[in-house]
């Protein structure tokens, strides 16, 4: 890959050809790239996910459309984090929404996943995530699909229009009652509420796709952001969010913890690749989560 990468005069995109097509280990040789999409990356020159719109993928979408537990563990590899699964190498189709054990066989063996440990050989448990950055917005995509299921397309455009052109009192508005409306308490339980709206969030703004590029726990400063949306356009507002819990161990009340949230956003220093890369409209955001209740909040 260095060599093409040298070849065709793309130094400077290096880093970010590899964030979103390397990932994936043969044997014991790693740094292995999605080839379909390097060919199409090499011609048209643009970052794009090539290789996962080449099929409908509407398998993967039942699987995640009928297993609860599933989905809560796609919440987690979107984080870019790992999750521990028993893995079946024999996949079984038939019936495989039911049986979660031939669901990651089937991701592992199609691309959708890499494993980076072997837990324990003998009873298959594996430890996986998500090989890159295309695969990540494929599962994005499917849980926008899935929000856009729930909520009227002309509602989910307005709302994200609000975001972007700075209404933020509509915006929290509209957000706050598709909470209310959209989700029971177990959705938003307490050991899963950041989890859960952080992944909702992310599959709202998917609909920025063509404008925005929605990137998700990455490095930035001294810290890890929750979400950034980097607009194509760099004269246009980006955003830097940040989700909390009420930890009732640390806070007492919402405004103690966006008190916190506003904090570690400034002490990371989570605008800094923004700004290095001549972004100057920058819009920080705190969501604060207590239940289903949310309150929002910008950092000046």
């Amino acid at each position: 890959m260095d060599k093409i990468i040298e070849d065709y005069k793309i130094e400077d995109e290096k880093e970010e050809i590899k964030k979103w097509y390397d990932g994936y280990t043969i044997g014991n040789t790693k740094g292995i790239y999605n080839p379909w999409s390097i060919l199409n990356y090499l011609t048209d020159r643009k970052l794009m996910p090539y290789w996962v719109n080449t099929s409908s993928n509407d398998l993967i979408k039942l699987i995640l459309k009928n297993s609860i537990t599933v989905k809560e563990k796609i919440e987690t590899l979107l984080r870019d984090e790992e999750i521990e699964v028993p893995i079946n190498l024999e996949t079984i189709i038939v019936g495989i929404e039911n049986d979660e054990d031939n669901i990651w066989g089937l991701m592992l063996q199609t691309g959708y996943l890499k494993i980076t440990e072997v837990v324990d050989l003998a009873v298959h448990i594996y430890k996986v995530k998500i090989p890159n950055y295309e695969i990540n917005i494929l599962f994005q995509q499917i849980i926008h699909e899935w929000f856009r299921n729930k909520v009227p397309g002309n509602d989910l455009r307005t709302i994200l229009k609000d975001l972007v052109t700075l209404n933020f009192e509509n915006f929290e508005y509209k957000f706050k009652k598709l909470v209310k409306e959209m989700f029971s308490f177990m959705d938003v339980g307490e050991n899963t509420a950041e989890n859960f709206y952080h992944a909702f969030v992310l599959g709202m703004l998917v609909g920025l796709k063509d404008t925005y590029y929605v990137n998700s726990n990455r490095e930035s400063g001294l810290g890890r952001y929750d979400i950034i949306l980097e607009p194509k356009d760099k004269t246009a507002n980006s955003f830097i969010m940040e989700f909390k819990i009420l930890d009732n161990t640390e806070e007492k009340t919402i405004e103690e913890t966006i008190k916190t949230a506003k904090k570690q956003i400034e002490e990371k220093g989570y605008e800094t690749n923004l700004k290095m890369r001549g972004y100057e409209n920058i819009t920080k955001i705190v969501f604060v989560f207590k239940g289903k209740e949310v309150k929002m909040e910008i950092v000046n």
